[in-house]
This record gives structure tokens, sequence and C-alpha cells, in this order.
């Protein structure tokens, strides 16, 4: 469906994808180290994607944080029976905006 500005989506109906990762130690140890999930909405009707707010760019194995373009939600996780933290030694990384001043 095209977009039409006069005529602006409800946005009633809703598509998710969730892709759940396992993280190894390397490409040559394949031993599991974190779980990450990796979420996406979108309007089933108009197909727009729907941004996360609040919530930070990069990658963190500590809390959620979002791609740039805020589309993904990526969140660490561990099975229940993991200790608390489960994954929490690994790398990650931040990206944050400073304006012009």
């Amino acid at each position: 469906m095209a977009t039409d500005p006069d005529r602006p989506c409800p946005h009633e109906n809703f598509d998710a994808f969730v892709d759940v990762n396992r993280i190894t130690a390397s490409d040559n140890d394949p031993t599991v180290v974190g779980y990450a999930a990796g979420i996406k909405v979108k309007c089933r009707d108009c197909d727009e994607p729907f941004r996360w707010t609040g919530v930070p760019a990069g990658v963190s194995p500590a809390r959620p944080t979002c791609s740039v373009d805020e589309t993904e939600l990526r969140a660490p996780l561990r099975p229940a029976s993991a200790d608390p933290d489960f994954g929490l030694g690994l790398p990650g990384f931040a990206v944050q905006f400073h304006g012009q001043g």
C-alpha cells in the first residue's frame, strides 16, 4: 500500500520479527558466551517500520540498545537457569549524537 499524506495509515495491524542469536567466544571456539534478541516491528498494512524510543544506539551485553536507525531493538538475554552475570563480559559499543555547538 502506498503512503498517502492526506490519509495517513492508522497503523492497526503489525508484524514483529524476532531473531535470537547465540554469541560464541570466537569463530574457532563454539562456546556460547551470550544470547541476544533483535526485534523489529512494522505496520502490516503500509509496511512502515516502527522506531524504538528512549533506547541508546549501540550494542551492550548489559542493557537493551537499538540500531542507529532505531528500527531494531537489541536486547541481551540469558536462560532463566544462568547466573545473573552471564554474558556481561562481552564487548559492546555505543553511538552518541553531539549537536553543533
